[in-house]
C-alpha cells in the first residue's frame, strides 16, 4: 500500500518565513520536515471555543477547592470530609475531561 500524503498551505509574513528558514537550516532539516517536527513536539494550543471555557472554569474552581483542603491538612486540621471533597472534585474533573475528549479534543488534560 502507498503512503497517503496531504498538502496544506501556511500563510506567513516575510519575517516569519525568514525565521522558519533560519530555524529549519539550523536544525539541518527541510522547512516542511522542521514544521512537522514542531507540530509533533509542540502540540498547538487547543481552541478555547465551545466547551473549553466551561472546562477551564471547572478546573480552576475545583483546583481552588482542592488547595483549600490541602492547606487545612498542611496546618494539621484536615478531616475525612475534606478528603471526600477532594475525591468529588477529582471525579468532576475526570468526568469533564472525558466529555471534552468526546468532543474531539483528544489531547485535553
Amino acid at each position: 500500500m502507498g503512503k497517503q500524503t496531504h498538502r496544506t498551505c501556511v500563510r506567513m509574513s516575510v519575517e516569519e518565513y525568514s525565521r522558519l528558514m533560519e530555524r529549519s537550516k539550523a536544525a539541518g532539516l527541510p522547512a516542511n520536515a522542521w514544521l512537522m517536527e514542531q507540530l509533533t513536539d509542540n502540540r498547538p494550543i487547543i481552541s478555547r471555543d465551545g466547551v473549553m471555557p466551561d472546562f477551564l472554569r471547572l478546573l480552576n474552581q475545583r483546583g481552588r477547592e482542592i488547595n483549600t483542603v490541602a492547606r487545612a491538612f498542611n496546618s494539621g486540621y484536615g478531616t475525612a470530609e475534606g478528603l471526600r471533597q477532594v475525591l468529588r472534585c477529582l471525579k468532576d474533573i475526570a468526568q469533564a475531561a472525558y466529555e471534552i475528549r468526546k468532543e474531539g479534543f483528544t489531547h485535553a488534560p
